[in-house]
């Protein structure tokens, strides 16, 4: 039930050695940095303290990083190398990481520079492109059109070209045209499904009359400013011109992938930006007078002496101390690295507060248990586990990713343990398998009960685990009371619900059990029911004196949190029903050559799916029993995550030498 102690420090340093000192902080990675606005409004601290505000410099930075990470993305379009599952950061030694920086940076900027002189060559060849293909698609309906396009009229005619809806009957038109005069010439140039491309050429002077009748079909007139020659000429011309543009396109896409070969140089440069930024946002976050500086945080209690050493090599002043009693403190937990995997499903609900217990080490029992209850199969197992584990091995994991894949690979020995326990492997194939393909009739006998053939059994044991499970979650409760001194909140929390509660299964379970076991439910029960009513009454104040009547009325909660459990139940009946459902089917087609085709494809997609939904099921119902029925038994949460001053990189990870 480890959560970090925490010390609060205090430094006071000379200002001259603000920098280099929060370079050495940020590698030793133990401490975080509190804000410091409040004292600039502070009455004691105001006239005192300056903040030296690096608004700037951060801003140009985040603007480097915004470009970079853009770079760094137009590049990754065009890498071609082979992308792992899980990516991981690279190490590179510090001396490394400085000296690449030192020698490089100014050839990395300019790879930079020719990365966006590139992209935007692309871009504007690509919007020529565009812009050619739009006007491609516009006159592709005058092909046949041999009038030049730059022809809008004669001495004594007008040439226009335009659109009507498709719904418009031509030759009605014509007909109306014909109405108003006789020295027109209307022709149809093409259709398609949204309009009707028409040509027309009349006389100068009918042209009132005809723009009367083009009105009243819905005539739209088209021009093609700039364009000399007819429209197949046109689309020759623009084709030939998007061939040239495809070439330098082609041309500018292999300079990106020339210089994909600078991508690992360009990613280092980029953490070093960030880390160049985080220091900054901390050297802009402390106070400061003319010749001095002032920061404040908090540190692991365990990690306090190496800040007192680096603290010494600077001349600080400083003070470390433990926080006042029920202040609250920034969250990290530490287990040992069995438990820490489970660390994970801990924060996907909410870290504890700096006052109470880790329930981790707690819980993570009945989590990995519950999670193998549910998805109950050797062959599931087998699978989980060794996936999880070669993820885990690849050393490509980090951080959260690493532990929330080795949780998975202990629920996969779980789920296989829990699977020869009741005899599941990939539900009943081998049976299936001999019994089809074999003649043979073969079983895998259970070490303990099938939870089809056997449900009630497996329902007893579901709910003899949620008692279990709530009893330990009640347990955890009294010893935090204890822990602070609180013996009458522990008896009345917890003590007297574990008589009531036992009394009321004795009574239950009869004399079957032993004989007297109903006599002692019954004096439990009672010892239980006094002690909720009775204990309120000199705990409580006024009104809340009668709060056991309505604890007492809680009785009902147990019940229907221990009902609760019957999931275990559900889950590991519906995970091992519908694989046996598709082992039945995929042994339908019978035992000849296209019966093995269709049995081997047919297993492979069921189980699949199969082991998919089961798996996850699991693990979401696995954690809904920790977070609703064991932790609201007990559990505040609310706590602040610590979060240290260190280097934050994204592509690599600075590894410091051994001396």
């Amino acid at each position: 039930m480890a959560v970090v102690k925490m010390n609060k420090f205090t430094i006071i340093g000379i200002d001259d050695a603000a920098e280099s000192f929060m370079a050495e902080l940020m590698e030793l990675g133990v401490t975080e940095l509190s804000g410091q606005e409040s004292k600039l409004h502070d009455e004691e601290w105001a006239p005192l303290a300056l903040n030296r505000r690096r608004d700037l410099e951060i801003a140009e930075i985040e603007s480097k990083l915004n470009v970079i990470d853009n770079v760094l993305k137009t590049l990754g379009t065009y890498d071609t190398s082979k992308k792992p599952l899980f990516s991981a950061r690279r190490a590179v030694s510090k001396s490394t990481f400085v000296q690449t920086i030192q020698k490089d940076e100014q050839a990395i900027e300019e790879d930079i520079n020719i990365i966006l002189d590139l992209s935007n060559r692309i871009k504007e060849l690509q919007n020529t492109r565009n812009k050619i293909e739009t006007a491609v698609i516009g006159l592709e309906p005058w092909a046949t059109y041999q009038v030049p396009l730059e022809v809008p009229e004669t001495k004594y005619t007008y040439v226009s070209m335009g659109v009507v809806p498709p719904r418009v009957d031509i030759g009605q038109m014509k007909n109306a045209l014909e109405e108003v005069t006789n020295q027109v010439e209307l022709a149809l140039v093409s259709a398609d499904p949204e309009q009707q491309y028409i040509s027309l050429i009349y006389m100068k002077e009918a042209d009132e009359e005809i723009h009367g009748v083009l009105k009243q079909y819905g005539f739209n007139k088209m021009s093609f400013k700039g364009l000399t020659g007819s429209a197949a000429e046109n689309i020759a011309r623009y084709r030939s011109e998007m061939i040239e543009i495809s070439k330098k396109i082609t041309e500018v896409e292999q300079g990106f992938a020339d210089m994909v070969v600078r991508k690992d140089a360009i990613e280092l440069f980029y953490d070093y930006l960030v880390t160049t930024q985080d220091k900054a946002k901390a050297l802009d976050g402390m106070l400061a007078t003319n010749r001095t500086f002032y920061i404040d945080g908090w540190i692991p209690a365990e990690a306090s002496e190496n800040l007192e050493t680096l603290l010494k090599q600077y001349g600080c002043y400083y003070e470390i101390i433990a926080p006042e009693k029920g202040e609250e403190t920034p969250v990290l937990l530490k287990n040992n690295k069995l438990i820490t995997p489970i660390e994970t499903i801990t924060e996907l609900y909410d870290l504890p507060n700096s006052r109470e217990l880790d329930p981790t080490p707690v819980f993570s029992f009945f989590y990995v248990c519950f999670f193998g209850i549910m998805f109950a199969d050797m062959g599931y197992g087998i699978i989980l586990a060794l996936l999880s584990f070669a993820a885990v091995m690849s050393g490509k994991l980090e951080g959260n990713m690493y532990k929330f894949i080795k949780q998975l690979g202990y629920c996969g020995v779980s789920t296989f343990i829990w699977g020869a326990i009741f005899g599941s492997f990939f539900g009943n194939l081998i049976p299936v398998v001999a019994e089809n393909f074999f003649g043979r009739t073969v079983t895998i006998t259970p070490l303990w009960i099938d939870p089809v053939q056997d449900s009630m059994t497996m329902l007893i044991f579901a709910c003899l685990c949620g008692v279990v499970h709530i009893f330990v979650a009640l347990g955890v409760k009294a010893y935090a009371h204890l822990r602070e001194g609180r013996v009458l909140d522990a008896i009345n929390d917890s003590v007297v619900w574990y008589a009531l509660l036992i009394g009321l299964g004795l009574l239950i379970a009869g004399d079957m059990l032993f004989d007297g076991a109903s006599q002692i439910g019954q004096w439990l029960s009672i010892t239980g029911v006094a002690g909720v009513l009775i204990l309120p009454i000199f705990m409580g104040k006024g009104i809340n004196r009668l709060l056991g009547l309505w604890n007492l009325y809680g009785i009902t909660r147990y019940l229907s949190d221990i009902l609760s459990y019957a999931r275990l139940l559900a889950l590991c009946l519906a995970g091992s029903v519908i694989a046996q459902v598709f082992n039945t089917i995929a042994s339908m087609p019978g035992s000849g050559v296209i019966g093995v085709i269709c049995f081997i494809v047919i297993v492979l997609f069921a189980h699949v799916f199969n082991f998919l939904v089961s798996a996850l099921g699991s693990f979401v119902h696995s954690i809904r029993l920790q977070y609703v029925e064991f932790f609201s038994k007990f559990y505040e949460g609310g706590g602040i995550p610590f979060k240290p001053f260190m280097n934050h990189t994204k592509y690599v990870k600075i590894v410091k030498e051994e001396n």
